[in-house]
């Protein structure tokens, strides 16, 4: 049972790709998640480095390779499901670079965020203003979730949500054949925060518009735990609508209330209510540390997991 670990816990490292390929190595993985701080430059190098280290690369993090000329960079940098027309169709061009990059690694899976959806408060009088989501904030000053506060802000997405269905319908209308050619998966990660685009029930949506077994959803746990201990969207709920085509996890622990991206064994995750899923044999199993996180603690965390899922 192969483990991946992501080239995003070498972030701020400034490591070449043949010293990240052996550290992952020497840390126990069998294969790398490219991520998005990967540069184009640097395909070639990462081509070189993975076949020397004997180790394969399950699954490309959009976008990668970076696109070029950003003011900043990151997973939503543009979204595939941005109402504005312009800002998806940059988000196309820079997800078909990925897939080029993902077929020319033998990649499984591209994974992708889907963006944020634009929050709006209903004005006293008329109109409405942007709003900011308030859930964490009430976790932390109440110790639980604020279950009608969850409701107020679900009617604000509500209110706004199905632009971004419609915006993503139009980028899948020309990104799911590309990817069935391929034969790799477009994965959508669950965020946390309620903003997060799609929600699982968008995403059974849109697996219900588009049944092409190449559309697939990718469960982050971390970001999953943060969701269901603010009160939006338990655990089990988002695995009942989104497990059965799920095509890869992340996976990291959450310390405390909500600080993520742990080693296994340094937060509160209950991993064995998680099981069945990590024990399919078709999933990829990705590790998402934070950088922060020692190696002692990483390589423990994986032995945690394995043990878990083998035994």
């Amino acid at each position: 049972m192969k483990f991946s670990l992501s080239t995003s816990y070498f972030a701020g490292r400034q490591f070449a790709p043949e010293q990240m390929a052996n550290q992952t190595r020497h840390l126990g993985f069998d294969a790398v998640e490219l991520g998005y701080f990967t540069r184009d430059v640097e395909l070639d190098a990462w081509e070189s480095a993975v076949q020397q280290e004997g180790l394969t690369v399950s699954s490309v993090h959009a976008f990668c390779p970076m696109p070029l000329g950003m003011p900043q960079l990151g997973p939503e940098v543009f979204s595939l499901a941005a109402p504005d027309a312009e800002e998806r169709q940059a988000a196309i061009y820079a997800m078909l670079r990925t897939l080029d990059a993902a077929a020319r690694f033998g990649a499984g899976a591209v994974v992708t965020h889907g963006g944020r959806v634009d929050l709006r408060e209903p004005g006293r009088f008329f109109g409405s203003r942007p709003y900011r989501s308030q859930l964490s904030l009430a976790l932390r000053t109440l110790g639980h979730p604020d279950m009608e506060l969850v409701e107020r802000e679900r009617a604000y997405r509500e209110a706004t949500a199905p632009q971004w269905l419609d915006g993503v319908s139009f980028a899948l209308d020309v990104l799911l054949p590309r990817f069935e050619a391929a034969g790799i998966a477009l994965a959508f990660e669950n965020l946390p925060g309620i903003e997060a685009f799609p929600d699982p029930a968008e995403c059974a949506f849109l697996k219900e518009r588009f049944p092409s077994p190449y559309l697939t959803a990718w469960y982050d746990i971390g970001h999953g735990e943060r969701k269901a201990r603010t009160g939006d969207w338990p655990v089990a709920e988002t695995l009942a609508l989104t497990e059965a085509f799920t095509s890869g996890v992340h996976i990291h622990d959450v310390r405390d209330l909500e600080e993520d991206h742990c080693a296994p064994g340094e937060g509160t995750v209950d991993y064995t209510f998680l099981v069945p899923l990590l024990q399919r044999e078709s999933l990829i199993r990705v590790f998402e540390p934070s950088p922060m996180v020692e190696a002692e603690a990483l390589m423990a965390g994986l032995q945690t997991i394995q043990t878990l899922v083998q035994g």
